[in-house]
């Protein structure tokens, strides 16, 4: 029992690692017609070691190509140059499947390259496809990557930019990073050590201050690539690498009910002068009187009347008080929920209905024993039976 327990702890650990490679390993690939080229036998290392082709036998529109989507590949015509046709109905020489007979559609790419401009300074074509020469089998693993291009370029003194070599910089960002649970899961990438997930492509080490905090990160020529170890807890700081996103991604539409309970934690890092003023000046909110959630314009939002329901601000209400309380006080300061939640007649089920069903019954919220009980944000105590919100179930006695 026990064998088979570790045999299946073993392969979910082994599954995990294997979605986590996959998922995190080459995130900058090329996006090139791969199974198309594989429909031709062909072998770089036969051609450069026995044959001693050159780059430029096969590869001639190199020297005048300045787009990355110029087709490149040799045609029919140009290996027919070198390889006598004997027998034309057998094609299995260079075809690896007879039934295919299709023309290599040009490349998608919206990296902006030129071949031409790169080769009048005499740059060798290994340079940039590195292991090609051994290559026996179509891939896209001879084609740069980003880590490559950006190294040649600080050597030579040449513009790294993102717009030097990037169409539509303003979107473009890797598939990962458009992932709900990013934000979390970047670490793992930064822990896959290969060239394709080198983050300092695109970022440098003060990018990482908007989120985490510590010593050790405020350097901006360190490498953003660090032992695990790194990130454990410092021995003479005490200190490791902590989150500094305080706020939640709502806390815009919530901030107001901290700032009421919690004024001297916000003014702990902002400046209410200049920091709120910037949202909310002169009585008014990002420009706008009263500003108010899509959901109060409805006409179902508000419904009046004993057995109406409330109508749909009951229902985010029930969902989530706190919200509410975000902009209205509920106990009473803000009249806008006094004018209805307050009891005019005494007794039960006189007035609006605020609360389910065996509410009574389900939980009390310590209202007997808790004089700041939710329910006193609404009720008052009035301690004595038979009347108020004591007097619903307490007779006179």
């Amino acid at each position: 029992m026990r064998k088979s327990a570790q045999y299946s702890f073993f392969v979910v650990l082994l599954s995990a690692g294997i979605i986590a490679f996959s998922r995190y390993s080459d995130l900058t690939s090329w996006e090139d017609p791969v199974q198309q080229w594989a429909q031709v036998t062909f072998s770089h290392k036969f051609h450069t070691e026995e044959a001693e082709a050159e780059c430029s036998d096969c590869h001639a529109a190199a020297e005048t190509s300045t787009l990355a989507q110029d087709f490149l590949l040799p045609v029919e015509e140009t290996c027919a140059e070198c390889h006598e046709v004997e027998d034309e109905s057998e094609c299995s020489t260079c075809h690896a499947e007879d039934s295919v007979r299709e023309a290599f559609r040009s490349p998608q790419r919206e990296v902006i390259f030129n071949h031409q401009q790169h080769l009048v300074r005499e740059l060798e074509c290994a340079t940039c496809h590195q292991g090609v020469e051994m290559s026996e089998e179509p891939s896209t693993a001879y084609l740069p990557v980003m880590a490559d291009c950006i190294s040649c370029h600080e050597d030579q003194g040449q513009n790294t930019a993102c717009e030097t070599c990037h169409s539509h910089v303003e979107t473009r960002q890797p598939v990962s990073h458009v992932e709900l649970d990013w934000i979390k899961e970047h670490k793992r990438l930064v822990r896959v050590d290969t060239p394709a997930n080198d983050c300092s492509s695109c970022h440098t080490d003060n990018d990482c201050q908007s989120c985490h905090a510590t010593a050790e990160v405020m350097f901006t020529l360190s490498d953003l690539k660090r032992p695990l170890s790194e990130n454990r807890i410092n021995a003479f700081t005490g200190k490791g690498l902590v989150k500094q996103r305080v706020h939640d991604l709502n806390y815009v539409f919530t901030h107001g009910l901290d700032f009421r309970s919690k004024r001297s934690d916000c003014v702990s890092c902002h400046d209410q002068q200049q920091f709120c003023s910037s949202c909310h000046d002169q009585n008014q909110d990002s420009g706008f009187l009263r500003p108010q959630p899509m959901s109060h314009l409805g006409e179902d939002f508000t419904r009046l009347g004993v057995g109406s329901g409330g109508g749909r601000h009951a229902e985010l209400a029930r969902r989530d008080i706190a919200s509410c309380a975000v902009c209205h006080d509920t106990r009473g300061q803000d009249p806008e929920c006094v004018l209805c939640h307050v009891d005019r007649l005494p007794g039960l089920g006189n007035d609006p209905k605020t609360h389910v069903g065996g509410f009574l019954s389900t939980r009390e919220n310590g209202w007997h024993d808790d004089p700041g009980a939710l329910c006193y944000s609404c009720h008052t105590n009035t301690r004595t039976a038979g009347i108020g919100f004591c007097g619903y179930c307490h007779g006179i006695k």
